[in-house]
């Protein structure tokens, strides 16, 4: 996987986004991508929802790519809900040598069916090892929610 990394400071150094970036799978065998663009982005369009990951987690951005990020997206994209789209880490205040650490981590997420895909996301991200304090970010209907994944109920299986 190849990745661009990006590193910007939001509020004096408080977020700083580590990893912009979006990887360039290979089709899988007899499909093909739209000119240019990953197979994940084809899954997304104008009615995607954006779900904000907030991991009460203390890990560095490399480790957050390797544990959440790549095998998040690699599920969801296998299923067909979507792809991670990028993340960062919440730096504390600095402590007495001026030395900031990390406090939490996020992982941006595009879903492509916010039913189908919001449990999905949830369940894997247990499954990863995410404490069951983390919390899902969204918009639905307008209206910002907010919902820990231990909060999420299971998908129903499709008749």
């Amino acid at each position: 996987m190849r990745a661009g990394f990006l590193i910007a400071a939001v509020a004096a150094g408080a977020f700083v986004m580590t990893a912009c970036r979006r990887t360039t799978h290979e089709p899988a065998a007899g499909r093909t991508a739209a000119a240019g663009a990953p197979p994940s982005a084809s899954l997304i369009d104008e009615g995607s929802t954006f779900v904000f990951v907030k991991i009460p987690e203390a890990i560095m951005p490399l480790d957050r790519g390797s544990k959440y990020e790549d095998p998040l997206d690699e599920a969801l994209t296998r299923a067909r809900l979507g792809t991670v789209t990028g993340g960062g880490s919440r730096l504390g205040r600095p402590d007495a040598t001026g030395a900031q650490h990390v406090e939490w981590v996020g992982i941006d997420v595009e879903l492509a069916d916010l039913e189908k895909g919001l449990p999905f996301l949830a369940s894997e991200l247990r499954r990863l090892g995410a404490p069951n304090s983390t919390v899902l970010e969204f918009k639905h209907d307008g209206r910002a929610r907010s919902i820990e994944i231990d909060k999420v109920e299971p998908s129903s299986p499709s008749p």
